[in-house]
C-alpha cells in the first residue's frame, strides 16, 4: 500500500472548541465558561441554541447575560450520564450549536453511586475502579473526544495528597510514619477526564491585602493545558474572552479537510481463552449446589450419610466417590444434574430412600452413554 493510500496530508478534521474549567467552589468556573461560550458564539457565528446541562442550579443567573448577547439557551436539570450521552447525539446531529455542562463533578459522582447501588456495595475497591474507570472513559471520555460539536464542561476542585517516606533507624525499624500531606490540585473527576479537552483551565479566587488593610478581591486563571500553544501556561486575572482569544483565532484559521481514519479494525492483541474459566466457574457452581442439596436434606458425615452420598452420585454420574465426581468435566457433571435435582426435591417424601433412588428412572439417559454422544 503507498502512503498515499494509508494517509491523508496532516490536517484538522473539526475546528470545533472542547475546553474543561476546574476549580473550587466560587471561583468563577460558570462565569468564565459562559464567557468563553458567549465569544465563541460571536467568532463562529452560531445560530443553533446553547444547551445547558445546569446541576449546580446556577443557570438561573446566568440568563441575564446570555439574553444580552441574543443566545437562545436550553437547559436541563439531571446529573446522569444517560442525559449527558443524549446532549451528545443532539450536538452530533446539529440540532444545538454548543453544549455546555455545569458541572461534569456531579454526573461522575452519580455514575459511582449508580455502580454501588448495581454491585450491592458501600464501599470502593482497587478491583471497582479498575472496572468504573475504563468503564467510564468508553462511555463519556471517547465519546467527549469524538464529539462533532462544541463542549465546555467544568469540574469541582479537590486536593492530591502525597506520602511522605517513613524514618527508619540504622537496622531499618519504623521511627516515624510518613504523613499524607497537601501536594496540589486537581479536579474532582475520573482519571484524566479534565484533560481530555483541548483547553483546560483552573479557577482560583484570591484576596490580596496591601499596607492599609484594604483588602481586594478577585479570580485567577490558569492555563494547566492549550493544545494550539497560544496561551500554555499563562495565567489571567478576573479572566473574559479575549485572554481566551488566541485559542479560538487558531481553531479559525487551521486547515481544516479528511482525516485518515483506521481502515483495518481486525482485534491482533492476544487473549485468555475465557471459555475455560467460564466453564470451571460452572463446575465449581454445580458441585457447590450439590453440596448444598446434601446439606438440606440433612445428608451429613455419618457413615450411613456418607454411603447414601456415594450411591446417589453413583446413580447420576456413574462416580464411585466424591472424589471421583470432582474430577469429570462440567459437562458431564451437568449432564446428570438436572435428574438429580429432581430426585432430591421429593427427598422428604421417600420412605425408603434407598428404594426410591434405585427405582427412580434415568427417562432416556444411557448411563454407558452419558452425554448421548451416540444417540442419533
Amino acid at each position: 500500500m503507498k502512503l498515499n493510500e494509508f494517509a491523508s496530508p496532516l490536517v484538522a478534521e473539526d475546528n470545533y472548541i472542547k475546553a474543561s474549567i476546574g476549580g473550587f467552589q466560587g471561583s468563577g468556573k460558570s462565569r468564565t465558561g459562559s464567557e468563553l461560550i458567549i465569544g465563541c458564539y460571536k467568532d463562529f457565528q452560531i445560530k443553533k441554541p446553547l444547551l445547558l446541562i445546569d446541576n449546580e442550579k446556577g443557570g438561573r443567573f446566568l440568563i441575564p447575560l446570555f439574553q444580552k448577547n441574543s443566545i437562545e439557551v436550553f437547559a436541563k436539570q439531571t446529573v446522569y450520564i444517560k442525559d449527558v450521552l443524549e446532549a451528545f447525539e443532539l450536538l452530533n446531529r446539529g440540532e444545538i450549536g454548543f453544549l455546555f455542562i455545569d458541572s461534569l463533578t456531579k454526573v461522575w459522582y452519580q455514575y459511582v453511586r449508580d455502580y454501588k447501588t448495581k454491585n450491592r456495595i458501600t464501599f470502593m475497591t482497587l478491583q471497582d475502579w479498575g472496572k468504573i474507570l475504563p468503564a467510564w472513559q468508553e462511555e463519556f471520555s471517547d465519546r467527549y473526544v469524538e464529539l462533532r460539536g462544541s463542549c465546555i464542561f467544568t469540574g469541582r476542585g479537590g486536593y492530591q495528597y502525597t506520602k511522605e517516606e517513613d524514618e527508619v533507624d540504622e537496622q531499618g525499624h519504623l521511627k516515624k510514619k510518613g504523613q499524607f500531606v497537601r501536594t496540589g490540585t486537581k479536579m474532582k473527576m475520573a482519571g484524566e477526564t479534565p484533560f481530555e479537552p483541548d483547553l483546560n483551565i483552573w479557577m482560583e479566587f484570591q484576596q490580596d491585602m496591601d499596607s492599609q488593610g484594604n483588602i481586594t478581591s478577585y479570580v485567577e486563571a490558569q492555563i494547566l493545558k492549550d493544545r494550539s500553544d497560544t496561551i500554555s501556561w499563562k495565567t489571567f486575572k478576573n479572566p473574559t474572552y479575549q485572554n481566551f482569544k488566541p485559542v479560538i483565532d487558531y481553531l479559525l484559521n487551521v486547515p481544516t479537510g479528511k482525516v485518515s481514519k483506521a481502515s483495518d479494525k481486525t482485534n491482533i492483541a492476544p487473549a485468555e481463552n475465557y471459555a475455560k474459566y467460564d466453564e470451571r466457574a460452572d463446575k465449581e457452581r454445580l458441585l457447590d449446589n450439590i453440596k448444598s442439596t446434601f446439606d438440606k436434606c440433612e445428608l451429613g458425615v455419618s457413615v450411613k450419610d456418607k454411603a447414601m452420598k456415594v450411591k446417589i452420585a453413583e446413580k447420576f454420574w456413574q462416580a464411585k466417590s466424591w472424589t471421583a465426581l470432582e474430577q469429570m468435566r462440567q459437562s458431564e457433571i451437568h449432564n446428570g444434574y438436572t435428574l438429580f435435582e429432581k430426585f432430591m426435591k421429593d427427598w422428604a417424601t421417600y420412605e425408603d430412600k434407598e428404594s426410591a433412588l434405585n427405582d427412580f428412572p434415568l427417562e432416556d439417559i444411557d448411563p454407558n452413554d452419558p452425554l448421548n454422544l451416540n444417540k442419533e
